[in-house]
């Protein structure tokens, strides 16, 4: 029998066909390298841009000597199957908060085609960033449950343990399911539930990002206080409107998400859309954490793609239960939505397949250089400067011609 359920299931596939589709040209590109160097395997404690990308540096590297670095797909293939998890995971959550289940699963679908967040998904490198997500979005559901024992507690300690290890884009969803857990069952479970978590965490943290000299941006003025508060704005506007045909438009959106918020939240928390409103507190510590991290880069970056990933899956529940709100009762209204949220995702669907276009040109670039250099270190003769150079310097500065030659040893690359 086909309906919602059904749909959201044969949807999930048939996404996964089309994204390969899409990203058919892709290759290695930027810091994908900065974990299948080969020089750099075991660096799993090290920062990356201020992230803990245990889980990716153990499992690239591992994926690498397993298939080599000939295609490129069984490394995107990563990246792709956790952004289905999120998308499948966001449709568990729209239905537990009350979204009617079309809206829900054309939502989902949204996120599965989400050219705004075309940067991860095109991405093999962001298997960490949203795999992050994925295991947090997990924590959330176990939480929103009226008991906890047995193996869900299990699970509840291990995932919230093993989210941060992918980056650190799963604080926020962390703290989502932080609030569902303040609220479903007390602060004293909660802390118990967390502290594993937060030990293993503020260890790493201390050891090797603030002793380790890793920690990035920061605010030290008024002056960058204020700023960054405006570059939190316009992350969350300017993520939404990477959703739709004007990017301005998302001021609309992210107006009306704040005044549903504010105007619902003391009688709704409580109750089953509990999830909507955790995961719209969890929006608001990664504008703010990121803010204060990357303001410096300027506001031009607020909107970056990799960012309005994050604000539309964080987001999505409270967007859908608001726009339910406003079309209840009204089957015509109810109908223009449905058409309108299918125009939405054909529209990213375009972005995606222009963004992989985009992608593709400079990764071509960069592979020809890359091309290059290995030609140039294959063999015994290269230089010690050939040697310790990036093979190519702007896209690829992590990879040396002396990985490159141990690749070549190891016949898991070639031109």
């Amino acid at each position: 029998m086909w309906n919602s359920r059904v749909a959201h299931y044969v949807s999930l596939p048939l996404s996964l066909i089309v994204i390969l589709v899409v990203a058919r040209n892709q290759w290695f590109f930027g810091d994908d390298w900065s974990i299948l160097a080969p020089r750099l395997d075991g660096n799993v404690f090290q920062p990356h841009v201020g992230h803990w990308n245990l889980v990716p540096a153990l499992v690239f590297p591992a994926l690498r000597d397993l298939v080599g670095l000939t295609s490129y797909m069984p490394f995107l293939l990563l990246a792709l199957l956790v952004h289905l998890t999120v998308a499948h995971l966001l449709w568990r959550i729209m239905n537990r908060v009350g979204v009617p289940p079309w809206g829900a699963t054309v939502a989902s679908l949204l996120v599965m085609l989400l050219g705004a967040g075309a940067e991860n998904i095109l991405w093999a490198f962001q298997f960490g960033f949203m795999g992050a997500i994925a295991v947090g979005l997990c924590v959330v559901i176990l939480m929103d449950s009226t008991s906890l024992r047995g193996v869900r507690v299990t699970l509840i300690v291990v995932l919230a343990l093993l989210a941060p290890m992918f980056s650190g884009t799963a604080i926020p969803v962390l703290a989502a399911a932080a609030v569902v857990g303040l609220v479903r069952h007390g602060l004293l479970r909660t802390v118990l539930l967390f502290l594993p978590t937060a030990i293993s965490y503020l260890t790493w943290y201390l050891i090797f990002v603030i002793n380790g000299a890793g920690a990035v941006g920061g605010v030290s003025s008024a002056g960058g206080v204020l700023f960054a508060l405006v570059y939190a704005g316009a992350m969350v506007a300017g993520g939404l409107g990477r959703a739709l045909p004007y990017i301005a438009l998302g001021i609309v959106p992210a107006i009306a998400v704040v005044a549903w918020f504010v105007l619902t939240v003391r009688r709704g928390i409580r109750g089953p859309r509990l999830p909507a409103y955790a995961l719209c507190i969890g929006a608001l510590v990664f504008v703010l954490l990121t803010a204060y991290a990357r303001s410096d880069e300027g506001l031009s970056s607020a909107a970056a793609q990799r960012y309005a990933y994050v604000v539309i899956v964080l987001l999505l529940p409270a967007l859908c239960l608001l726009v339910a709100r406003m079309v209840a009762g009204r089957r015509r209204w109810a109908v223009a939505t449905m058409v309108l949220l299918g125009c939405l995702v054909a529209f990213n669907l375009g972005t995606l397949e222009v963004s992989g276009e985009q992608q593709s040109g400079r990764e071509a670039a960069s592979r020809a250089r890359v091309d290059a250099t290995y030609r140039e270190v294959a063999g015994g003769s290269a230089t010690h400067a050939e040697l310790s150079s990036p093979a190519d310097p702007k896209w690829a500065p992590d990879l040396l011609g002396s990985d490159l030659r141990q690749l070549a040893r190891w016949g898991q690359f070639r031109p």
